[in-house]
């Protein structure tokens, strides 16, 4: 898996989440949207309501929003995954600096998108050229962030609902480089996969997908 990480910048798992867990994962966050939790940040060109999580307090709230612990085990064991699979697979040096670089980050982040017409704009998550670059707390800024991990909590999830991720490579084809999500309808079934030029690849938002 890192090597094609490296080679195509990004990895697709399936059923990280069994049909039974992401129904569970998804009760919990719907619960947190309905106890409103979750808030809408007002930025231009998202149109998401989200709420950042620290893992820790999601144990000792089983009764609520315990099943959100499932899919955050997941996410928290990636960077030591990074680095140990890096070394197994022979990752060149630039690469295994890089994974070791990565630790789990102190919250993670719930983000849901309406049903009609929901989308964020092209963005990088690590972007040098924003302001709020270095702002923040250490391992909670932007400049700290090496790669982005999504689970997806989509049950039933076909074609047609839309809400691909949008994966933009850079122009001589090397490690993506700028995330689109499309939360709407407005990605056709025809678009799914990768363009024809090769310049961007759309992941389909499966359930239990990472």
């Amino acid at each position: 898996p890192t090597q094609k990480l490296i080679r195509d910048g990004f990895v697709v798992f399936d059923n990280v989440l069994s049909p039974e867990d992401v129904s569970a994962v998804r009760a919990s966050a719907e619960k947190l949207l309905a106890d409103g939790r979750m808030r809408h940040l007002g930025q231009d060109g998202r149109d998401d309501h989200i709420v950042a999580l620290a893992p820790g307090a999601l144990q000792h709230d089983t009764e609520q929003y315990g099943s959100l612990v499932l899919a955050a085990r997941v996410l928290m064991s990636l960077p030591s995954m990074l680095v140990q699979q890096g070394k197994q697979e022979g990752a060149d040096s630039d690469a295994q600096a890089k994974f070791e670089s990565c630790a789990a980050p102190a919250k993670l982040m719930l983000a849901r998108y309406p049903a009609d017409a929901g989308r964020y704009v092209p963005h990088l998550d690590n972007d040098p050229d924003d302001p709020n670059h270095a702002v923040g707390p250490v391992g909670l800024r932007a400049v700290d962030r090496q790669y982005t991990a999504i689970i997806y909590l989509n049950d039933g999830w076909q074609s047609d609902d839309g809400g691909h991720l949008r994966l933009h490579r850079s122009p001589a084809g090397e490690s993506a480089a700028v995330i689109v999500v499309d939360e709407s309808a407005a990605v056709d079934i025809g678009d799914a996969g990768s363009s024809s030029d090769g310049s961007y690849e759309d992941i389909e938002p499966r359930g239990g997908r990472l």
